[in-house]
């Protein structure tokens, strides 16, 4: 009779959904849940907390959805989605630590994983953690050389850990080679399209940063062209940004431009 009404809740929570009525359908999701937990129904139970994290997620609450996704985790903690909406909820949430802890969770479950190692990659490049952002991209783009988008990170840790050199020869095979870049625009638009969710928010931070970058690098070039007496010209880092953001926008060539000139004034600073 128990079994008979878990099944009966998950099916109409599972109506309710198709039906958009995610708060309907959440509340069944969970319910359902606890009666596979009590029965010991643990494949049963677990997709069902998770569909119950999902319906709380779209509707924006977001510590019942944790409760229901770590309930799911409790249930099967080999669950990858899971793991990866508890990450991009906590990304959300500004939780660095956490968002670390699933996402590595997910690559001690399945070394491969594409999400996770391009989460990664995004984030430890946030937190200026470049040595550790190099590793998760090598990984990530020995496995899935296609994502334009980090072949472009690459090139913007390797030159932010002084390797310009390096970084402008990568870029320069990117832009002469990659077709990736010959409808980079398009490109740009879809390559967070499938389950990339954590990279994706960290990659349009990064776009945000660069814009604002654009504005001060151009602002300090033609101060130091009409004044150098008073102006110093922008050093290096700040080219690399400009560099960074005209590749995001896209325009390779003026990011090869400025990636050159961004080793020019290291050269000079070093000579």
């Amino acid at each position: 009779m128990e079994q008979n009404l878990a099944e009966r809740l998950y099916s109409q929570a599972v109506a309710l959904d198709k039906e958009g009525k995610s708060e309907e359908a959440a509340d069944l999701y969970r319910q359902s849940g606890d009666l596979f937990q009590s029965q010991a129904e643990k494949t049963k139970s677990y997709k069902a907390f998770y569909n119950a994290g999902i319906s709380f997620y779209k509707l924006g609450e977001m510590v019942r959805a944790l409760q229901n996704l770590k309930a799911c985790l409790h249930a099967e903690r080999r669950f990858i989605p899971a793991h990866l909406l508890v990450a991009q909820i906590y990304q959300w949430d500004g939780n660095d630590e956490k968002t670390e802890i699933y996402l590595q969770n997910v690559l001690k479950i399945d070394e491969t994983q594409k999400s996770a190692l391009g989460g990664l990659a995004m984030f430890y490049y946030e937190k200026n953690r470049f040595p550790e952002s190099l590793q998760m991209l090598e990984r990530y783009l020995t496995l899935y050389p296609n994502n334009p988008q980090l072949k472009i990170l690459k090139t913007e840790v390797l030159a932010k850990q002084g390797n310009f050199k390096q970084s402008a020869t990568l870029l320069k095979e990117m832009v002469t080679k990659d077709q990736g870049f010959i409808s980079f625009n398009q490109t740009i638009e879809k390559a967070w399209q499938e389950e990339d969710a954590v990279a994706r928010k960290s990659f349009q931070q990064i776009q945000v940063k660069a814009k604002k970058k654009l504005k001060e690098f151009k602002a300090k070039l033609n101060l130091a062209e009409e004044n150098p007496e008073n102006f110093s010209p922008p050093d290096p880092q700040e080219a690399l940004d400009l560099s960074l953001l005209y590749l995001f926008n896209g325009d390779p060539e003026k990011a090869v431009q400025y990636l050159v000139y961004a080793q020019k004034l290291k050269d000079s600073e070093n000579s």
